[in-house]
């Protein structure tokens, strides 16, 4: 497979900065895209050069003429696109968080070995150039050993309480669009936690608004992450260590700079140039496992992204959030039993 034919599936936001990055990725041709409105998938078609305009996700997704599809859908909707997808033969780069819950992916990942195709969670922070630089300089021990890590995300959301983000029935609520990233970049280090303590500030829909997580692991490290959809902030992210410390630029899972400052105060930054946001490195890496006929990343792995809603399952279980699909995989004892503790604030 040398010329990796796309389509995506949903024309919102994330879909069109996919799209807009798409042109600077080197390989991959996108090809097809499918909304449920004719109009939104015509001119998305249009304003991104796209040949095929479709009206069905499902059309899309059994196209010959597709060989991976990218799904920008609703959280709710990314474990059914996903498994039809699976089922068509199509590779999968599926948007963050990959399911709902941990039992959902298991799922997936299990169908996707039986049928031989390749997945992977659209984490596209993992392959932006500064994430990169940071890990080669953790891995060469420029900050000593890895001991605490900071990070949030925070952006003012929307207020209309039938939006995605205010709708449990749509997986809403700050923890699964934005607090994923800070859990990620901790476990991309330090691995499944051992500890994980939450403060939650819950709304009027059932959904968590605002969160500080705590992770902790036996070896001695800590990690201490932000989430909100209430309130912007710079949004930055550090990570320290014996020797140093690295500190990334404002917007961190998407910075363009990074810097290593070493405990004797020597300074060393690097900025990156390049156009676009950065989804176009998460392309390159799938183009790059589907020409070496890989089912899964070597850098963001199924592993990786099972941890990930491991640790979000057992958060939101704290926090009493609840989605229909997850069935009993969060059990109900527990949620009652933490609906009457001390850290859930109404907003």
């Amino acid at each position: 497979m040398n010329e990796v034919r796309w389509g995506i599936l949903g024309t919102g936001n994330i879909a069109r900065t996919f799209a807009n990055d798409f042109r600077h990725a080197k390989t991959g041709t996108l090809k097809a895209v499918a909304s449920r409105n004719k109009d939104n998938a015509d001119s998305f078609a249009n304003d991104h050069d796209i040949e095929l305009a479709m009206v069905d996700y499902y059309s899309l997704i059994n196209s010959q003429e597709v060989d991976v599809v990218y799904i920008a859908t609703p959280h709710s909707t990314h474990y059914e696109l996903a498994r039809a997808a699976i089922l068509s033969g199509k590779a999968v780069l599926c948007e963050k968080p990959f399911t709902l819950n941990e039992a959902q992916a298991k799922e997936l990942f299990e169908l996707a070995e039986a049928h031989q195709v390749f997945m992977m969670e659209a984490m596209w922070t993992r392959f932006i150039p500064a994430l990169e630089q940071a890990i080669e300089w953790i891995e060469e021990g420029e900050i000593g050993e890895l001991l605490g890590i900071q990070a949030s995300f925070n952006f003012k959301g929307p207020t209309d309480p039938e939006h995605r983000l205010l709708n449990p029935e749509l997986g809403g609520g700050a923890l699964l669009d934005v607090g994923i990233y800070p859990i990620f970049l901790a476990q991309l280090f330090l691995g499944r936690p051992d500890f994980v303590q939450n403060q939650v500030v819950i709304g009027d829909t059932d959904v968590d608004l605002f969160e500080q997580i705590m992770l902790g692991w036996e070896s001695g490290q800590l990690a201490s992450l932000e989430a909100s959809i209430l309130s912007p902030a710079p949004n930055r992210a550090t990570l320290t260590g014996t020797q140093g410390y690295i500190e990334f630029g404002p917007e961190w899972y998407k910075s363009k700079s990074v810097r290593l400052i070493k405990a004797d105060n020597s300074e060393r930054a690097v900025e990156f140039d390049y156009e676009g946001e950065g989804y176009q490195f998460e392309v390159e890496e799938v183009n790059r496992c589907l020409i070496e006929g890989l089912l899964q990343s070597p850098n963001h792995s199924w592993q990786n992204t099972l941890n990930q809603l491991s640790t979000m399952d057992e958060i939101r279980q704290d926090m009493g959030v609840i989605y229909p699909e997850d069935g009993t995989s969060l059990d109900q004892d527990e949620l009652d039993h933490h609906h009457h503790e001390h850290h859930h604030h109404k907003h």
